[in-house]
This record gives structure tokens, C-alpha cells and sequence, in this order.
């Protein structure tokens, strides 16, 4: 079985285990730091009190979190992973609900016949071609209520995105609020609960092979994928900074993979004790593995360099090993 690398809340022990697996989406299993084996040692990424948590179920009992080496008895233990169990079973059935009725309703297809001069105004100022809105079907919600927790709710425009997997699969819809009142909390929603990260490949009916190249976000991806026009350099949009380590599964059959982030990307982290972290670049580097990887350094945001007439093929050619 093919191991797989873990979240970075466990990087201080990452080095100490093996035999990785993904059990959950919170849950991974591994081999113990003090007592080996082979999958005794179970690590949740949100553990019972919020933070990250590891044990080992069999031997010698240990158990790591970031801040102490408190060993919980065996009833803990046990009352913890039967509360995991049913917490995973619901998110897992919500989550298939609302596939099911994403693929039944097609609301992508209703938001993109919703388009009106407002919104096309947008992809063009965006640089997205009128071709290139058909194919991904680019849509509109004209009004759409924003809720916020304890608050009261607002409307807005709402541009849409289906997320295109590989062979014209809708995994959902991202939403694009036009007028948010805070736009770190409110700019970007989903239109489906369904609990999953996705990755965005905007030319979805071609399968992914070739050099892949990542970057931050759908528009960027579109315009990115536009400008390349090459089949052999396929672009794929990562939804965050940190997407879930399981998604770089699918970028299997990409070689090299250029890492395009943002500027910033390359920022180095630190945790609240001045701990030095990985930068979503390194930690990109990692999950795509060293040998296939190539690093980007772009002065600019791929899309806004476009539009200012950058090509990014020029960036391509310059890109580095790790």
C-alpha cells in the first residue's frame, strides 16, 4: 500500500514514523514513534480538544500533541474514537447527499444561462475569453443571500465556478460575492455542503498527463490555461495555500509539476512560539515530491502579470529544482 504523507500539524514527528496511511479525513495511521509496528499509532488532525493529537493504541500507550506528552487512559481513548467513528460516518453521508444532488440539479448550467452584462463585464476585466466562460460555464446568481453567524444576512451578486474535475465531473460550485461586507470572511462560499476539497482543472475532458503547473485559485487557472494553449502543460488550480495532501494523489501522472503560486508563497511561516514552519511552496514541494517538482519564482500574480502582458512561458523556462 502506497504511504502517504501527513498534515503538516504533525511535521515535529513526521520524520519519526512510517507506513502512513489515511484512514479519515481527521484520522491517519502510522507506525508508534516509541514502539514501532505497523499501524498502531492513530493521529487526528482535530483532536479532542481542538488540537492536533496522536496515540498509540497498542504497546506502549504513547501519545503526542504539540504541547505536552500526556498519556489519557485507555476508557478516554476508547470514548474518543467511538465519538471519531460516528462524527466520520455523518460528515460521510452528508457529504454524499450533497453530490448526489449537485449532479441531480446542475445549477451550474442555470447560473451560466443567468449571465448578463454585469458578470461578463467581470470575465472580461478578468481576461477570461468568451470561449473560455462557455466551456467552464461561468455563471451568475444575481442575488444571493449572504448569512453570517450572528449577524444579519445581506444580499449580493454572486459570480459562480463549477469545480471541473477530470472528464467534465462537477465536484461543486464556488461562489465569488461580489459586494462583500468583509472580504476575508465572506468573498468566497461554497453552493454545496459537501466537506471535501477539490482540485479545479479547467480543461476537465482531457485527462491529466504531461508537466502539470499549480496555481493559486480558478481564475488563475483559466487564464493561465488560455495563455498556455498547450495540452502538454496542463494547469490545475489548488483552492488554498494548503490543500489536503490526499488531492496530490491525482497529479500522479504529471511530470515535472511547475509550482506557480502566489508571491507570497514563498514567505516563510512561523507558528505562535517562533517556530519556523513550511511555506505553501516547500510544503507543495513535499507533497508533489522533490524530483518532480520545479519551483516558479513569479514577481506577480500569474493572472494580473497576463493581463499586463507576461508570458508565463518565459517563467516556465526558468524554473528551478528544489
Amino acid at each position: 500500500m502506497r504511504q502517504v504523507p501527513l498534515p503538516i500539524e504533525f511535521a515535529p514527528i513526521a520524520s519519526l514514523v512510517n507506513n502512513v496511511q489515511r484512514v479519515t479525513r481527521n484520522e491517519y495511521s502510522s507506525s508508534c514513534v516509541k514502539c514501532g509496528g505497523t499501524d498502531r499509532f492513530r493521529l487526528f488532525v482535530v483532536g479532542k480538544h481542538g488540537s492536533p493529537l496522536a496515540i498509540c493504541l497498542r504497546g506502549c500507550g504513547y501519545i503526542w500533541t504539540p504541547a505536552s506528552d500526556h498519556k489519557p487512559s485507555k476508557e478516554e481513548v476508547e470514548e474518543w474514537r467511538k465519538k471519531q467513528i460516528v462524527v466520520e460516518r455523518a460528515r460521510k453521508e452528508a457529504a454524499e447527499r450533497a453530490l448526489a444532488m449537485l449532479q441531480c440539479d446542475r445549477m451550474w448550467e442555470k447560473f451560466y444561462a443567468h449571465n448578463n452584462e454585469f458578470s461578463q463585464n467581470e470575465w472580461r476585466r478578468r481576461g477570461i475569453a468568451g470561449s473560455w466562460v462557455k466551456y467552464d460555464q461561468l455563471g451568475l446568481i444575481e442575488d444571493y443571500t449572504v448569512y453570517r453567524r450572528g449577524e444579519e444576512p445581506y444580499h449580493s451578486p454572486a459570480f459562480t465556478i463549477p469545480i471541473w474535475g477530470v472528464g467534465g465531473i462537477v465536484q461543486n460550485v464556488k461562489l465569488r460575492v461580489a459586494n462583500p461586507r468583509n472580504a476575508a470572511t465572506d468573498r468566497y462560499r461554497t453552493f454545496y455542503e459537501t466537506g471535501a476539497s477539490n482540485l479545479f482543472v479547467p480543461l476537465y475532458d482531457a485527462p491529466l498527463g504531461g508537466a502539470g503547473v499549480l496555481v493559486e485559485g480558478e481564475y488563475k487557472a483559466i487564464v493561465t490555461e488560455q495563455t498556455l494553449d498547450d495540452i502538454n502543460l496542463r494547469v490545475v488550480g489548488l483552492q488554498s495555500k494548503a490543500p489536503a495532501p490526499e488531492l496530490f494523489e491525482q497529479l500522479k501522472d504529471l511530470e515535472p509539476v511547475y509550482i506557480l503560486l502566489d508571491p507570497d508563497a514563498s514567505n516563510p511561516v512561523y507558528d505562535k512560539d517562533g517556530k519556523r514552519r513550511e511555506s505553501a511552496v516547500e510544503r507543495c514541494v513535499r507533497l508533489v515530491g522533490k524530483e518532480r517538482a520545479r519551483i516558479v519564482d513569479c514577481p506577480v500574480k500569474i493572472d494580473d502579470g497576463i493581463l499586463e502582458g507576461l508570458d508565463p512561458r518565459k517563467y516556465l523556462r526558468m524554473a528551478r529544482k528544489p
